[in-house]
Parts: C-alpha cells; sequence; structure tokens
C-alpha cells in the first residue's frame, strides 16, 4: 500500500515538475533593445533561448556607453556581433565591446574601409583570436524550434554605395517577426521586393536613420510592419528622418519610435504580440482633400521615368494646367492645353533621355526628374487641390 501511495506522489511530482517546466517555456520572451546612441545604431537582442546579439555598436565615443549598457543588464557575453556596415556610426564602438566582453561570432559584410574605426575594429577581431564570418543573403544564424534569425541581404557583392552591403537581419519568434535594415538604400531595397524572400515583419528598424534613401513605399508595403523604429540623432545636421520618409510611415498606418524623442527604446515579444516601454505615439492620418474625381496616380516607375495617371471613372476628364509634382526635387509639370483622359484609359508622362511621344504618352522633359533612391508625385488640379499622389 506504501509503495502505491509512493508510485502516485512521484507521479503527481514529475507532472508538476512538467508543467513548471512548460510555464517556464511559455514565459520565454524576446527582447529587443534599440539602445540611444544619438545618430547612429546599436541594437541589443536577447533571443528566447538566452543567447544575446548585438547589431552594431554607435560611434566610437558610444563603446563605453553600450559596455556599460550592457554590464548593467549582467550580460557578459555575446553569441553573435553583427556588424552591418563600416561605416563609423555603426561600428565605432565595437572594438571597446569586443575587448570587454567575450564574443563567439563575428558577422561583417564582405567590404572593407580604409578608415581607423575600422582598422580597430579589425585589430580587436584579431586580438580576441576571433573569425569574420561573411554577413550575406541565405545565412542562417538560428533555426530551432519557435525561433529563427537569417540574414537575408547583401544581396550581391558589388554596390557602388557602402550603406548598400549592410547586413540586414530577419528574426521569426512563434508569430512575431522583426526586420533589421542597418543603412540599406533604395537599390537593396528593391532587389528585395523582387527577390522570393519572406519581407513581413511586425516591426521595421527604419532603414539609414530614416532618411529619405531608404524605406521606399514599395519596400514598405512588402514588409507591411505594424510597429517602426528610428535610430536617430535630436537635431542632427542630416535631417533625419526626412518628412517624406515620415509621411510614407504615417499613411501606411506604421506606429513610429524614435530614439530622438524617446530615448532608448525596448520592444519586447511573447511570440503572439509586442509590447513598448513607452506609450504608442500619436498617429495623425492625412487625408488627400477634394479628391471627389476618380483619378489616380497608379504607377511610378523611377527607374524608367514613368508616371502612370490613371481615369477610374465613366466619364473623360480634362486636365489641361493641371500640375505633377516631383515631391523630392519639387519639379512641376504643367499639362499643356487639351489634355484629356478618357474614361477607363490611363496616361504615361514620360521623363529622360529616351522620354518619346506615343499614344496615351506625352514628354515631360528629356532631362532626369525622378530620384532613384526614393521619390512620390503629386497631381494638383487648376484650384491647387491635391487630387491624387503615389508613394
Amino acid at each position: 500500500m506504501r509503495t502505491k501511495y509512493l508510485t502516485i506522489i512521484l507521479i503527481i511530482l514529475i507532472t508538476l515538475i512538467f508543467s513548471l517546466n512548460t510555464m517556464a517555456l511559455a514565459a520565454e520572451s524576446l527582447r529587443i533593445d534599440f539602445i540611444d546612441v544619438g545618430q547612429a545604431d546599436s541594437i541589443l537582442i536577447q533571443l528566447p533561448n538566452k543567447e544575446k546579439m548585438l547589431i552594431d555598436g554607435g560611434n566610437n565615443e558610444d563603446g563605453d556607453l553600450i559596455v556599460k549598457y550592457l554590464t548593467k543588464l549582467k550580460i557578459n557575453k555575446l553569441d553573435y556581433l553583427v556588424a552591418t556596415h563600416p561605416h563609423e556610426d555603426h561600428i565605432g564602438g565595437l572594438d571597446n565591446i569586443i575587448n570587454n566582453f567575450k564574443v563567439n561570432k563575428v558577422y561583417m559584410p564582405k567590404i572593407s574601409h580604409t578608415s581607423q574605426t575600422f582598422r580597430d575594429l579589425l585589430i580587436a577581431i584579431k586580438e580576441k583570436g576571433l573569425k569574420i564570418s561573411i554577413a550575406k543573403a541565405g545565412v542562417s544564424l538560428i533555426d530551432k524550434g519557435d525561433v529563427q534569425v537569417r540574414i537575408i541581404g547583401p544581396v550581391k557583392e558589388d554596390y557602388k554605395e557602402l550603406n548598400n552591403y549592410s547586413a540586414i537581419v530577419k528574426i521569426n519568434f512563434n508569430d512575431t517577426s522583426f526586420l533589421f535594415t542597418g543603412d540599406a538604400e533604395a537599390e537593396v531595397e528593391e532587389e528585395l521586393v523582387t527577390s522570393k524572400i519572406d519581407l513581413a515583419a511586425d516591426l521595421l528598424k527604419i532603414g539609414h536613420h530614416g532618411s529619405s534613401s531608404s524605406t521606399t513605399l514599395a519596400f514598405l508595403e512588402k514588409v507591411n510592419p505594424q510597429y517602426g523604429v528610428i535610430s536617430v540623432g535630436k537635431d542632427n545636421k542630416y535631417g533625419h528622418p526626412t518628412k517624406f520618409t515620415l509621411e510614407k510611415l504615417n499613411r501606411t498606418g506604421v506606429e513610429v519610435y524614435r530614439t530622438d524623442q524617446l530615448g532608448t527604446i525596448i520592444a519586447i515579444s511573447d511570440g503572439q504580440k509586442i509590447t513598448f516601454n513607452h506609450k504608442a505615439p500619436f498617429i495623425s492620418t492625412t487625408k488627400i482633400s477634394n479628391n471627389k474625381l476618380p483619378l489616380t496616380i497608379s504607377n511610378l516607375n523611377l527607374k524608367d521615368e514613368i508616371v502612370l495617371i490613371t481615369n477610374n471613372g465613366s466619364e473623360d476628364i480634362n486636365i489641361s494646367n493641371w500640375k505633377l509634382l516631383s515631391l523630392r526635387g519639387k519639379q512641376e509639370f504643367i499639362f499643356p492645353q487639351g489634355t484629356i483622359i478618357k474614361a477607363g484609359e490611363s496616361l504615361k508622362v514620360v521623363s529622360g533621355r529616351n522620354a518619346s511621344k506615343g499614344k496615351g504618352q506625352i514628354i515631360w522633359t528629356k532631362s532626369y526628374i525622378w530620384n532613384n533612391n526614393g521619390d512620390a508625385a503629386q497631381l494638383y488640379d487648376l484650384k491647387g487641390n491635391l487630387i491624387a499622389e503615389y508613394y
């Protein structure tokens, strides 16, 4: 009888221990600290499997700040260190961090730089006996259970802009996902959009500190984030984040958190939802005014310099003397007298060296108008009402 009771008690204890372990697993979370390093990037990621990752290390003077930040969190080891690209505002403090913590793996894109900051980083890596793993599309860091960490960029090895070599990291944790883009610009974003890579993410680290060179509309629509975080310095000389980028984020309903306004931003995921250490920012909704006409700018091809204006209505619309505006360059095109877009049809406005007349096609200029690093078009009627736009 006693043996029977002992067996029952043992079963209960085993069940209780299993339940407690299950609860502990359920309580695991992913934490991301967007450390306030001013006009720079440094992101600490604490993964559900207890591993730690640091993406970038701010400017040279930020090294001590980041070391203190990690030490305060009782972190003494970094499992993964990612230097997105060799600009000083991303790798400046990494030599200090390598010298103060145990680092297991270092990931960097296959591109060098002549700066002393870059040399200091290489010296620190060498003196610690570390090897550099190449950060490029297709590299998998973690693929275990509910956590996947992959590098999805850079896609190529022959970019002209150093920013485009940025290591781009995608993290999935259960039903939540995160995308960290470094300073990757429009060229890379277009490559990713046209690739078969899954870009969807709940949280997007906005590229290049909110510069208009990044966060194209096509990329933003493909990622479709609920939250956007901008690491940026207060009153910086670059004008980051630009109104152009903020407008796109606003119009697509992205909740934007900025380090220049909030300081260090901490996002925590339980695998189902994401919470922040700051209240959600207010989002204003800007609507197109007086747009009762069925006209839309249905496409803007920056590379081929083509704007497509479509009449979705059942009646012809006369747009003589209306204005088409390039938002980045503030160039204006006034439609000539007699410009009519027939019901259900479209009008192409072309520019650039190869611009030519044709059916349903009108030349703006032989000069180049649209900025390939990101631009937007707006259409105004005779009274100056904003009728249509394309971001």
